[in-house]
């Protein structure tokens, strides 16, 4: 009988006020819970906690549940005067459990902000698991034994006359380079004196292969010592160069390649002369671009000009 009395005063009550006067308290409570929920899980979790500015995320956090508690409490308040003027109720009064929904929906936002975050990271190993598979078995169909092709390469350095220096140098060149690429490249680091012997190497071999009307200048500047590097980082810009350089008599072909490193700043500088333009950069640039991504994020900055008939690229690596 007392429900039937009190939902027969709420349907007077609807009738007086407006259906939207006895919505508003809902909204507005929604509206505040959207602002704390979203604020932490989109805002401070991840621009501040996860950047391990600590004490400013308990700031944000205690700021938000002041906020939300101090205007779920005022809107509470002014609702509950117009329904009951007759037991007005003090701010304070609402505090207490208003504080603890803020708490709780930080809490919640917070779980599931670390629950998707867990679920898209699981969802990223799983694909590259799948992708890694992939490379493999697309590897192991086309792999040829190296060591066919290192005494392939013995027989042929055995068959040339002893007098022509130059091809028995390039036989040997290119068999560093394919050692490099088979065995010391596989490793997520190599001596950046390795990276610069390749770099050498291919370099002559360029030489060898090209005429007098390409002048190629290799300067390098690297001191001696334990530094490392990801290989393979400044080829894919190297093969560019001499792909896409001018091959005309009548005008100067250049490429220039210049690696030098101080303080742990390595920068490399690769330069050619072009009379048609390369257009977008290939699948191998990008390659690489994204190995900085991941190998050096922050701390390396990549710089692609092209004017006047040169084409440019400057590598900056932080290591």
């Amino acid at each position: 009988m007392y429900a039937l009395l009190m939902l027969i005063d709420f349907q007077g009550y609807i009738r007086k006020r407006g259906l939207l006067f006895v919505l508003s308290p809902f909204g507005i409570s929604f509206v505040l819970m959207l602002v704390l929920v979203y604020g932490n899980a989109l805002l401070l979790i991840p621009r501040v906690l996860q950047r391990k500015k600590y004490f400013l995320y308990v700031l944000g956090v205690l700021f938000l549940i002041a906020l939300n508690t101090l205007a779920r409490s005022r809107s509470q308040q002014y609702f509950d005067a117009v329904v009951w003027p007759d037991e007005p109720m003090s701010i304070a009064d609402y505090f207490k459990w208003n504080i603890f929904y803020s708490f709780l929906f930080i809490v919640i936002s917070s779980f599931l902000f670390y629950a998707l975050q867990w679920t898209e990271q699981r969802e990223q190993v799983k694909n590259i698991q799948i992708n890694q598979l992939q490379t493999e078995l697309k590897y192991l169909r086309a792999q040829i034994n190296p060591h066919f092709l290192f005494n392939g390469l013995n027989t042929i350095y055995g068959t040339i006359d002893l007098a022509n220096g130059q091809a028995r140098n390039m036989v040997v060149q290119f068999s560093d380079l394919l050692r490099y690429n088979l065995y010391e490249a596989d490793s997520d680091q190599v001596e950046l004196q390795q990276e610069v012997a390749y770099l050498q190497n291919y370099v002559a071999l360029q030489r060898a292969r090209s005429d007098a009307s390409l002048d190629i200048t290799l300067d390098i500047a690297v001191g001696i010592g334990n530094r490392k590097i990801a290989p393979l980082l400044f080829v894919a810009f190297v093969e560019n160069a001499f792909k896409y350089t001018t091959r005309d008599d009548r005008q100067a072909n250049t490429v220039r390649i210049g690696l030098r490193e101080a303080n742990g700043v390595l920068v490399f500088v690769c330069s050619n002369s072009y009379d048609e333009d390369p257009g977008e950069p290939g699948i191998g640039l990008a390659n690489v671009q994204r190995r900085l991504e991941l190998l050096y994020p922050g701390r390396y900055s990549l710089d692609i000009h092209q004017a006047e008939g040169i084409y440019s690229v400057t590598l900056t690596l932080h290591l």
